[in-house]
């Protein structure tokens, strides 16, 4: 009996602790977590260049943004506060709608930043040309591509293809739908 019940406290202790941490685990995970999207842990440096972590998300799909560093973009807010984004085709969808996809209103958004996708600079995402219908395959399928200039389009286009050329300016609902094929706000 002694044997038992030395056994049974031992347990009962075992499973208090698994307990604590497992609720202690949950609440950190909300903590850091929070409630909607998170912005990244580091805004873009001094240069203009995304300094992405492995802990920032994707905030329209979750993905892991380091996991696809070549396709990454970001969106800058007016104080500086930055979300980084798994591809261009999730940032313009947050560009499109912040309400839904960041949680901040539209006179918040200040800038995006892409990367040029034969170089890898850093670029504007409003001074780009964007194609879309190319052969380039992305984090979340096929890809909007960013160039900085036109100056290679014609060994874009001669390489992967591509049927329509835009510019973030013009893109809006419809505009999104008819290059992807998706809607802009789900």
């Amino acid at each position: 009996m002694r044997f038992s019940r030395l056994f049974f406290c031992r347990w009962l202790a075992v499973l208090a602790t698994v307990l604590f941490l497992f609720q202690a685990a949950c609440q950190d995970s909300k903590s850091s977590s929070g409630a909607g999207p998170q912005p990244a842990r580091k805004s873009l440096d001094a240069a203009g260049r995304m300094q992405i972590s492995k802990e920032d998300r994707c905030p329209v799909c979750a993905m892991p943004v380091a996991d696809h560093e070549p396709f990454s973009a970001a969106v800058v807010l007016e104080d500086q506060t930055t979300f980084y984004f798994c591809c261009p085709g999730c940032m313009m969808r947050a560009w499109l709608h912040p309400e839904v996809h960041l949680g901040r209103h539209r006179r918040q958004l200040a800038r995006t930043v892409v990367r040029d996708y034969f170089s890898g600079d850093f670029v504007d995402g409003h001074q780009v040309l964007w194609v879309s219908g190319s052969d380039v395959i992305g984090p979340m399928g096929p890809a909007l591509v960013p160039l900085k200039d036109s100056s290679g389009m014609a060994a874009f286009r001669q390489r992967h293809g591509g049927k329509e050329v835009f510019q973030l300016r013009d893109l809006n609902d419809q505009n999104w739908e008819k290059l992807t094929g998706k809607r802009a706000k789900r």
